[in-house]
C-alpha cells in the first residue's frame, strides 16, 4: 500500500550505510569516533569519567553499535570496567555490536549486550543508572518533534545523577537552505526517494522510497530536518550543561552535542507520553 511506512531493515540495506567491521569505510568511521572519544575523555567535557571505575553505557538508535564500542574501547584503555548496552529497532545489525567488540579487543575488558528498543520509550527497558548515553550517526531525523522530547526525557530518567548524553548530528535544515540542496527527487545509495508531503503537526517530511534499479516500491519514509539549535534547546530543558563541539568524520564536518547534569526537576516521561498534543489540532473552518 502506498501509505505504508518503509521497513527500516530494507531502508538501510538500500542506503548502504557503512557499519560492518569488515568494511574499510566503517573501520575508518570507528577510528574517527575513537579519536573523538579519547579527546573528550582526556581533555574535554568527559574528563574524569574513567575515574568512576565502572561505567555503564547505553547506545541508542545504534545500528551496529559502532559508536558505543568506540567509547567503550576508549574507556577501557583508561582503566575503566565497561558495560555497554546497544539498542535499535533494526535487529539485523544489532548483533554486529559483538563483532565490533571482538575487532576492538574488548572481549575481556567489557560486557557488551544488545536489545531491540524504541529510543522514545527508554524507561520501558527497565534499566537505569547509565553513566553515558550515546546517540550517533545523525539519527535524530528518525524522530518527529514529539518523539525527540520523549527521547530526551527518557534518557534523563535512565541516567545516573552525574550522567552525560552525547548526540552526533549535522545541522541539517540550515545546511540545506544555505546550499539550496533540497531535492524533490533524490538518489541515496541504492534508493530513489520522492518528496510527497510535509506533516505540519509532527514536523516531518514524507518521501516515497523505491529500490534501484528496478524501482520496487518500499513504502513511505519520514524524516525531520533538525536544526542543531533545536536539539540543543530541547536538551537544555533536561540537562543543566549543554555544549556543542566540532567533529570531522571521514572528512565530513558535523557537530557533537554534550549534555551533562540531568535536571532533577523536569516533566516525567510518562506524563509527556500521555499528553502528546496531536489530537488537540483542529481542522480550520475558514
Amino acid at each position: 500500500m502506498e501509505g505504508e511506512m518503509v521497513d527500516l531493515e530494507a531502508l538501510y540495506r538500500g542506503l548502504g550505510w557503512p557499519s560492518r567491521p569488515k568494511d574499510p569505510v566503517a573501520r575508518e568511521r570507528f577510528n574517527d569516533i575513537l579519536r573523538l572519544a579519547e579527546t573528550l575523555l582526556d581533555k574535554g567535557p568527559l574528563a574524569g569519567l574513567p575515574e568512576k571505575g565502572r561505567i555503564r553505557i547505553l547506545d541508542i538508535m545504534a545500528g551496529s553499535g559502532i559508536a558505543g564500542v568506540a567509547f567503550a574501547k576508549a574507556l577501557s584503555l583508561r582503566g575503566a570496567s565497561v558495560e555497554l548496552l546497544v539498542t535499535d529497532l533494526r535487529e539485523e545489525e544489532l548483533g554486529l555490536a559483538l563483532e565490533w567488540a571482538r575487532v576492538a579487543g574488548l572481549e575481556e575488558h567489557a560486557r557488551v549486550r544488545y536489545a531491540r528498543a524504541d529510543a522514545s520509550r527508554l524507561p520501558e527497558l527497565g534499566e537505569q543508572e547509565f553513566d553515558l548515553v550515546i546517540c550517533w550517526g545523525s539519527s535524530m531525523p528518525h524522530l518527529d518533534v514529539y518523539k525527540a522530547v520523549l527521547l530526551l526525557s527518557g534518557v534523563r530518567e535512565v541516567q545516573a545523577a552525574d550522567g552525560a548524553l552525547i548526540i552526533q548530528q549535522k545541522d541539517l535544515l540550515p545546511w540545506i537552505l544555505v546550499n539550496n540542496s533540497f531535492r524533490h527527487i533524490m538518489v541515496e545509495g541504492g534508493l530513489l526517494t520522492i518528496y510527497r508531503e510535509y506533516d505540519a503537526r509532527r514536523g516531518v517530511q514524507k518521501r516515497l522510497v523505491y529500490k534501484l534499479p528496478g524501482l520496487e516500491y518500499l513504502g513511505v519514509a519520514e524524516s525531520r530536518l533538525w536544526e542543531l539549535s533545536q536539539i540543543v534547546s530541547l536538551s537544555w530543558i533536561f540537562y543543566e550543561n549543554v555544549e556543542v563541539l566540532d567533529y570531522i568524520e571521514r572528512g565530513y564536518p558535523s557537530k557533537v552535542i554534550v549534555a551533562q547534569k540531568p535536571r532533577r526537576i523536569a516533566t516525567p516521561w510518562k506524563d509527556l507520553l500521555r499528553g502528546i498534543p496531536l489530537e488537540t489540532w483542529l481542522v480550520s473552518r475558514n
